[in-house]
């Protein structure tokens, strides 16, 4: 299947190129480069300069981003926004190492005036493209400790903010701080060059690279920003990561294939999760017209190869639960006997309290109300996931399809004070004013 194919939800690349004019349409812009060409652009810097000038690469990168907001808006966008991102970067590279005195600590063989009379037109990517993929596996090496390696990955790849790199691992942003000084620091003094990685490294480290891309998408999916429930931008660069992985001879196989699937999936139904207004939608409220049928079919294909080999992964059961939504026609016909068996499975693979949450909200739709609450109360969960707005808002549900409105007002209560963002507790006090 082509990158076009599963891709088709996706901003064109060469969007940059078309006559955009003004500040809000700059910064649009910069903020779409930001998210796209950020993670490139260090990994290709990175190479170049090597490991031990990474800080100074991803300040000179952010630099040349805000110069662009300043620049495009007087002059217009660039032919090669991409092009003209990475020379200025580049060159600004140059002058803090020059400024710094550590010119010497380069290779001698890079050549100042290359970046500086590069040609926009014949700019070739390909070459970011791949210091990329590298990239996410120099943030993956074993001298670096593996609670770290996401958080390291999501940070420096994937332009991430320490709150919202702590809501996705569920911790704080002291802990997320604290993990990448001493990543960045372990890689510093034993430096593993880009271009060094083979093909025996690439795929020792393919489990973190994925879990990565899992949770990029996921914040993307549900974002942490309070007044932004989805970021398509995140999504779109997790589905194209997903893909390169799947279709790579170095990675591919079931399981990349299978996160790949539940990947589009999910994205598949982006659109129907909020209404015109804004306001989030449930999957039993969703107007299931307007899924994305291009994705689905690469959906089901991808999923169809996942199943073709021995190994059986967490995507696998994620992606098979996600299957069985997208081919019922309404929440009524949805087989929920298939997707506990799936919850079953994803508990055995990786049992956590929120896949918990969710068989026991499918258990309650396939064997009543009652069935749900029971499982819901045998879930053994630490403080961490009583803190969890979704652990709330699941008991409220639970508590009011068995009758038990008192209750389910105190978990509602509960949960929209926890609630990440607008959309959110907007949801929950329409379910509030139904009680």
């Amino acid at each position: 299947m082509s990158f076009e194919d599963s891709n088709a939800y996706m901003v064109d690349r060469d969007s940059g190129s078309s006559k955009l004019s003004g500040e809000s349409e700059s910064r649009r812009l910069v903020d779409h480069y930001f998210r796209h060409e950020y993670a490139r652009l260090v990994a290709s810097l990175t190479r170049k300069f090597g490991m031990q000038h990474w800080d100074v690469v991803e300040d000179v990168v952010q630099s040349s981003l805000q110069r662009a907001l300043n620049s495009w808006s007087l002059r217009g966008i660039p032919k090669n926004p991409t092009a003209w991102l990475y020379r200025v970067a580049s060159n600004l590279a140059f002058d803090v190492l020059r400024r710094d005195r550590r010119w010497n600590e380069l290779d001698p063989s890079i050549d100042v005036q290359a970046d500086s009379d590069l040609d926009f037109d014949a700019f070739d990517e390909s070459n970011l493209q791949d210091d990329l993929l590298r990239m996410i596996f120099v943030c993956c090496d074993p001298s670096v400790p593996p609670q770290s390696h996401i958080a390291l990955a999501l940070k420096t790849l994937c332009g991430f903010g320490n709150l919202e790199i702590a809501r996705a691992l569920l911790t704080t942003e002291a802990s997320v701080a604290k993990r990448i000084t001493r990543a960045k620091k372990s890689l510093r003094s034993s430096p593993v060059e880009i271009s060094e990685l083979g093909p025996d490294v690439i795929r020792d480290r393919l489990p973190d690279a994925q879990t990565v891309i899992y949770l990029l998408f996921n914040e993307g999916y549900s974002s942490s920003i309070a007044d932004k429930l989805i970021r398509e931008e995140l999504c779109e660069e997790a589905v194209r990561l997903a893909l390169v992985l799947a279709e790579h001879p170095h990675t591919c196989g079931p399981r990349s294939a299978a996160l790949l699937a539940l990947l589009l999936f999910h994205a598949a139904r982006l659109e129907a999760r909020i209404d015109v207004s804004g306001a989030m939608l449930l999957l039993k409220e969703q107007d299931r017209t307007r899924w994305d049928q291009r994705l689905l079919a690469a959906a089901f294909q991808w999923f169809q190869a996942a199943n073709t080999g021995d190994e059986v992964t967490r995507y696998h059961a994620e992606a098979w639960v996600a299957a069985e939504h997208c081919r019922a026609r309404s929440l009524d016909d949805t087989n929920w006997d298939r997707i506990v068996t799936a919850y079953d499975l994803l508990e055995r693979l990786a049992p956590s309290p929120v896949h918990a949450l969710s068989r026991a909200i499918a258990i309650g739709y396939r064997d009543g109300p009652q069935a749900g609450m029971d499982a819901f109360s045998s879930i053994e969960s630490d403080s961490l996931a009583k803190d969890y707005y979704l652990w709330h808002a699941t008991h409220a549900e639970l508590a009011r399809q068995t009758g038990d409105i008192k209750t389910a007002r105190t978990a509602l209560d509960r949960a929209w004070e926890l609630a990440p963002t607008h959309a959110e507790k907007e949801l929950i006090s329409r379910k509030l004013d139904a009680l």
